[in-house]
This record gives structure tokens, C-alpha cells and sequence, in this order.
């Protein structure tokens, strides 16, 4: 009975971790990555990433109530610029511009999303979307 109990204990432990490490830490697992990539665009109403683009980080942020998504890819400049021209909330938005980084502000996102921000700096282009 006590090594029943031990290994119920021990399981409910690596399931509490797991959940935690699941829905509290920035870690995106190799199965939802792809999930992550799509629902970011969906709520930005981006365009897919190009196919040449090489995806440097996928993060996530946020509680059970909300979720925060962070995207980074980089390509060439012509890319870049008809992925701009492919987005339906980029292609006739105004960017700001500091210092040598191009902000555009997505506000409200799609979706019922709250929204977010695409910078774009020297080839790496870094996509922030929130929901609430």
C-alpha cells in the first residue's frame, strides 16, 4: 500500500511540474510549435512566413487567462517586404521607425485577439500577439 501511495505521489508530482512548465514557463514544445506559428499569424492577420526564412526563437508568455506569443524570424529584405505586401493588417499599415528598427502596431489583433507589434531590424523580424 505505502509503494502505491509513493508512486501515486511521485506521478502527481511529474504531472503538476509538467502542467506548470506547460501553461506558466515561455517553453514551447516541439508538438505545439507549429500551433504557436499559425495562431500568432492568425491573430496578427499576417501572412505565412516565407519559405526561405529561417525561425530563430518561438516563445510563449501569459497565464491561464491570457497567452503572449514572440516569433522571431529572419530573411532577405525582399522577402521581408512581400511578406509586408501579403498581410492584410501590414500592407496598408503606417510602421514607425526608431532608430534603425520598423514598428508596426497591430491594434485590435484578429480574432478577438488583443493584438500586438511586428519590428522589423536588419533582416530579423520579431512578431509579439496577445490574447486576453
Amino acid at each position: 500500500m505505502k509503494k502505491t501511495i509513493k508512486i501515486f505521489g511521485l506521478l502527481l508530482l511529474l504531472l503538476t511540474i509538467f502542467l506548470y512548465i506547460d501553461l506558466c514557463s515561455s517553453v514551447v514544445f516541439p508538438w505545439q510549435r507549429n500551433e504557436a506559428i499559425k495562431t500568432t499569424l492568425l491573430w496578427g492577420g499576417l501572412a505565412q512566413i516565407p519559405k526561405n526564412a529561417e525561425i530563430i526563437n518561438v516563445e510563449k508568455g501569459g497565464s491561464l487567462f491570457t497567452r503572449t506569443f514572440i516569433i522571431q524570424f529572419k530573411a532577405d529584405e525582399r522577402e521581408i517586404e512581400n511578406w509586408i505586401l501579403k498581410s492584410k493588417r501590414l500592407k496598408k499599415a503606417e510602421s514607425k521607425s526608431f532608430k534603425k528598427i520598423k514598428i508596426y502596431e497591430i491594434y485590435p489583433g484578429e480574432n478577438e485577439s488583443f493584438g500586438g507589434k511586428v519590428s522589423i531590424e536588419n533582416g530579423k523580424v520579431t512578431i509579439r500577439m496577445s490574447w486576453s
